[in-house]
């Protein structure tokens, strides 16, 4: 669980980079499919950057946290806390990876992650309009290396 006085930004931001983290677990713990998780550790990279690009004054003007926002967003870095320390401990299949991959993105989806800042500054509008649409493109893709298993 992220401590309480850290920023909703920057648990986010947080959970980006431990997804990753989770993604290159599986890359090596898989490398018949490396290439594939890999791709996606650096797409979740990427979104870490471009949360981190935000300023503070961006912030002020576009954030608003709500009670259910800092407990959404802690939900999912738990679980990904777990499943990460599930993979380093164990043997993994690409099956049991995709699974908790397509959980993990769903989740940020359903759970409206990206709608938890207010749209008034455009910067903050288009980086979280971006993540969403990655964040929508990571389930498909998900789906479809599921449906090739």
């Amino acid at each position: 669980m992220p401590p309480k006085d850290q920023t909703l930004i920057s648990i986010f931001e947080n959970n980006e980079l431990k997804i990753s983290i989770l993604y290159r677990l599986y890359a090596k713990k898989m490398p018949k499919f490396r290439l594939f998780w890999n791709k996606l550790a650096d797409e979740e990279v990427i979104h870490a950057q471009k949360i981190a690009s935000i300023n503070i004054a961006e912030l002020k003007e576009s954030f608003q946290e709500t009670k259910f926002s800092r407990g959404i967003i802690s939900y999912i870095d738990d679980f990904v806390e777990k499943q990460i320390n599930q993979a380093k401990r164990g043997k993994v299949s690409h099956i049991e990876a995709l699974n908790v991959s397509l959980r993990i993105e769903q989740s940020l989806l359903e759970k409206k992650c990206f709608e938890i800042f207010i749209p008034t500054n455009k910067k903050v509008k288009e980086v979280m309009q971006k993540l969403e649409k990655d964040t929508e493109r990571h389930e498909k893709l998900l789906r479809k290396e599921l449906e090739k298993q």
